[in-house]
């Protein structure tokens, strides 16, 4: 519980509604390198905040909506009243034990205009390494989170064991359906992208500032050189997914990313189906969505917790579905009929 409220306050330092947060006026571009550094700047001082204990000083830096995945099978949360009551069952700022919190390698890249921007960190709370990806947006100067991904990263040996008893789960999973209108193209490129993997690793293979993320500790990719090789081995072992769940997606108020999220089924050759989040964060480009950034994750339940997501396996590549054939009707065979032959009429008297 320590974790968790930890992780959704790091996670909504500040927060859009998703789907159903009104358009913003539009705003002037701003320069995207300065964006960087003032989108940085809220994540930071969030850090700072939850390490002194004071869960108080919190609330200027959360919008009342935000859409928060992760860490466990159930945590999806939609509003800062909530996120602030678990916060509270952790932080106090009399208690003599802090809140040990360490940033990985904070990467935060602005999009084009820098009144939006996505994040991604490795970020070690009491000792764990938990992933975070975020949409980060700039309305009338101030930053906040618009929503966020969050979860535990486990090792791969730990990961196989909890597999074999059907305890791993997707964070988040307890989503409603929530699909902003102008996500539309998004998601549909999300949704072809869980079969057709080369799609997605065109486009993460085409940004040097692209990252992929696994499940497992250590499972950081980043640029296109290293993208590349790692999406070789995917397209190798045949990889492919499909979504087992709602789909949740939005778009940032000065249109320029939309984020998807979705649990889903990922198979590959010689592994077992393995039930994970997606996040996809896209990009407007040339008035197409670009994968720019993906991570995907995993909770870990209580042994046969799996058993109750539903587990939709993709079918192969090379598979078409099989359309049962009616069998063929018999046609009966008729007797063929006898033609009657003509009586010749007697010739006429010459």
């Amino acid at each position: 519980m320590r974790v968790l409220a930890l992780l959704l306050v790091v996670a909504c330092g500040g927060g859009g509604g998703g789907a159903t947060k009104p358009a913003a006026p539009k705003q002037s571009a701003v320069d995207e390198k300065q964006a960087e550094k003032d989108a940085k700047g809220l994540v930071t001082e969030i850090y700072e905040t939850l390490g002194r204990g004071n869960k108080d000083s919190l609330f200027s830096l959360l919008d009342d909506s935000l859409v928060v995945f992760g860490p466990r099978q159930m945590d999806a949360l939609a509003n800062r009243a909530d996120t602030l009551v678990a916060l509270g069952g952790v932080i106090d700022p009399k208690s003599k034990k802090k809140v040990t919190l360490r940033s990985g390698s904070l990467e935060v890249v602005a999009s084009k205009g820098g009144r939006s921007a996505w994040a991604f960190d490795v970020v070690n709370i009491d000792g764990e390494p938990h992933a975070i990806t975020a949409i980060l947006v700039n309305t009338d100067d101030l930053w906040q989170v618009d929503a966020a991904v969050v979860a535990h990263m486990t090792d791969k040996s730990s990961m196989k064991t909890e597999l074999a008893k059907d305890a791993v789960v997707p964070p988040g999973a307890a989503a409603k359906t929530k699909i902003d209108p102008d996500a539309r193209a998004a998601v549909e490129r999300f949704q072809k992208g869980l079969l057709d993997q080369e799609l997605w690793g065109a486009d993460l293979g085409s940004r040097s500032d692209a990252i992929v993320v696994g499940p497992v500790a250590g499972e950081v990719t980043h640029g296109k050189k290293d993208i590349k090789k790692l999406w070789k081995k995917r397209l190798e072992a045949k990889v492919r997914a499909a979504a087992s769940g709602d789909i949740v997606a939005a778009t940032t108020p000065d249109g320029q990313l939309a984020w998807v999220t979705a649990p889903i089924t990922r198979v590959e050759e010689g592994a077992d189906p393995l039930p994970l989040r997606a996040f996809a964060v896209f990009e407007k480009s040339d008035n197409e969505w670009k994968l720019i950034a993906l991570q995907e994750s995993l909770a870990i339940g209580e042994p046969g917790s799996g058993t109750s997501f539903k587990k939709i396996v993709p079918p192969k590549e090379a598979e078409k579905p099989v359309v049962a054939e009616e069998p063929a009707k018999k046609v009966e065979k008729k007797a063929p009929v006898k033609k009657k032959k003509k009586k010749k009429k007697p010739a006429a008297d010459e």
